[in-house]
């Protein structure tokens, strides 16, 4: 889908967009009242939660989810909350309204039917839009994670003696419509980011409100889901008689600056940064950035550039700099360089390292790194000043940032 028509959806659809109002009834069903299809449902959904049987006994290395419906860098410094590192509030533009779920009365009458209702609010937050094309975003358009909160009223969370139960949830898209007979409009819905098959099942407990993320299913035969695009999701809660199913439209996410400002600024520096950059017209000139845990809510920078000399001889320039979680630039970065060493360990150590001059760093997404540097070299060694914007050669293994 063309980013063009992601505008025009959004556009159409931006009506159905919801102020944060809350959901304030509960109370019991009259008598006769039953939950439908329920266990259907629950054996189908717990099957797909179960992951295959391992095939080796030993542990293997940690690869990318192929199945992930976003990048994998985008919630590495979201503000945890005690469960999970999902926002606690929703941001951006918010879909949904407010949803009848049954409900657990452990003071109630044996066989009665109890309901609560709740506010679900479902909300997008800004990911690495790099232009790639990747599955989950086969377009190169902008790209987002897509979470769902399920939202107590203030006077009702944290009761465990009353307590809503988490509702069933399917997404029609494209070709995939509701009830689908194959069972692919099922969707994944975790309590954590950038898990595989965490899963939550229906019928679990809500005593907290809570904030979920939309994945797809890693096995065979389940649908997959391009959350940037528009779909429809639906709530059901499998109690007979009044309603029993909300359906909520979600256009295509388009950001803007006014919806979306921070899907225009650089990335919070973290880990999945860490790689091998260069400018692609210049090959044979490259710079290693690596981020470094040191505790406090502080993390290191380090960087090394491998260039050369006013004689075509490589020369190496470094620089560290300390900076709190969450910064999404390194300014006035100390650079250094050093002369006076030796091949494997021939040479006498803690020569000097004079400073060469300062570098600033950001990066725009996961696979281009703009970088500012200022410095005077010895009389042989590179100087100069200006800016460039550099490429990542390739995805770390195990640490795949998009």
């Amino acid at each position: 889908m063309s980013s063009l028509y992601r505008l025009l959806t959004c556009a159409a659809w931006f009506a159905l967009a919801i102020s944060p109002v809350l959901a304030a009834d509960r109370g019991a069903l009259p008598d006769g009242a039953t939950r439908l299809a329920l266990k259907s449902e629950q054996a189908i959904r717990a099957q797909k939660f179960a992951a295959p049987a391992a095939t080796t006994s030993t542990a293997k290395e940690l690869v990318a989810n192929v199945s992930r419906a976003y990048p994998a860098g985008c919630f590495s410094d979201a503000l945890p909350q005690t469960v999970n590192s999902l926002p606690s509030t929703p941001s951006g533009t918010l879909y949904g309204g407010t949803v009848t779920l049954y409900a657990v009365n452990t003071q109630g009458t044996s066989g009665q039917v109890y309901t609560e209702d709740v506010t679900i609010t479902i909300f997008r937050v800004p990911c690495s839009s790099s232009g790639d094309k990747l599955a989950y975003n086969p377009d190169g358009g902008p790209v987002s994670a897509t979470l769902m909160r399920i939202q107590r009223q203030a006077q009702y969370d944290h009761q465990s003696n009353y307590y809503p139960t988490f509702p069933g949830v399917r997404i029609a898209q494209g070709s995939i419509g509701f009830d689908n007979p194959n069972f692919l409009d099922y969707v994944r819905v975790a309590p954590e980011p950038n898990t595989v098959v965490s899963d939550t099942l229906i019928d679990s407990s809500v005593i907290d409100s809570a904030t979920y993320v939309l994945e797809d299913y890693p096995y065979q035969g389940t649908g997959f889901f391009d959350f940037n695009n528009a779909f429809s999701i639906r709530f059901d809660n499998f109690i007979s008689g009044g309603t029993h199913q909300y359906i909520f439209n979600i256009p295509a996410y388009n950001p803007t600056q006014v919806t979306y400002p921070s899907a225009f600024q650089p990335l919070p520096i973290n880990g999945y940064l860490t790689g091998s950059w260069y400018d692609p017209t210049h090959s044979g000139e490259g710079i290693l950035t690596q981020v470094f845990d040191i505790g406090g809510g502080k993390r290191i920078f380090a960087m090394t550039w491998y260039t050369f000399d006013n004689s075509g001889l490589p020369f190496w320039l470094f620089g560290t700099a300390q900076f709190n979680i969450g910064a999404t630039s390194i300014s006035n970065m100390q650079v250094y360089y050093r002369t006076g060493g030796g091949f494997a360990g021939n040479f006498t150590p803690g020569f000097p390292q004079p400073s060469w001059g300062t570098m600033s760093v950001q990066f725009a997404d996961c696979n281009h790194m703009t970088f500012s540097f200022s410095g005077t070299g010895p009389s042989s060694g590179p100087s100069g000043t200006g800016q460039k914007t550099w490429q990542r050669i390739g995805s770390i293994n195990s640490l795949a940032c998009q």
